[in-house]
């Protein structure tokens, strides 16, 4: 069982909650915090919830976990517990999408939450979170960005984290489009790339 198993679910703080309670909906400016950085976007009005693409997350890309350096999985595959620095969690995604001319735009947020583990660590989580957005086998938009957010103290070894990622650009017809959002290990050649035709 992963040791982020044992963390209950009202660790997370009410106004997080709150603010993101309906996963993969589509929330006004206000429940997203938004309201000064879409202020100047009043006219532009959001997109209705049935255009505004889902959110996601692909099996394996909710939790990350790290170790002590050069800790190797077991012959089973598995990983000493012992060893384990801190493991983050995806607990909530949700998003904003506004029509600007010839183009959705889109915030997406993901609340999630940080578990210190047996082998403790200090100082700041490094998160790489990928945020990307298909139309089919059609790749719009994908970027990695490597978040940083503080890790929970020792007598305290839970706390939470919001992630937000403002300006995904896609075309606004894109209406089968559907946006991926999880932890990704790998690495990004490019911060935005589209598919050639």
């Amino acid at each position: 069982m992963k040791a982020f198993g044992l963390v209950s679910k009202g660790l997370v703080a009410a106004s997080l909650v709150a603010m993101l309670a309906s996963c993969n909906t589509t929330d006004t400016k206000n429940a997203l915090g938004l309201g000064a950085t879409q202020t100047a976007a009043a006219s532009q009005p959001a997109v209705v919830q049935g255009n505004c693409p889902r959110i996601v997350l692909r099996d394996g890309t909710a939790y990350h976990d790290v170790y002590v350096g050069g800790t190797k999985a077991k012959p089973d595959g598995s990983m000493d517990q012992a060893k384990l620095m801190y493991q983050a969690s995806i607990a909530n995604t949700t998003r904003q999408c506004r029509v600007s001319g010839d183009q959705m735009v889109i915030t997406v947020q993901v609340a999630g939450r940080i578990v210190i583990g047996q082998a403790g660590a200090k100082g700041t989580a490094k998160l790489p979170i990928r945020v990307a957005v298909t139309d089919g086998d059609k790749v719009l938009f994908t970027q990695l960005v490597p978040f940083e957010t503080p890790l929970p103290s020792a007598n305290d070894p839970a706390g939470q984290f919001l992630f937000t990622k403002e300006n995904v650009t896609i075309p606004a017809g894109a209406d089968m489009a559907t946006i991926y959002v999880g932890f990704d290990n790998g690495s990004d050649k490019a911060s935005t790339k589209k598919k050639k035709k």
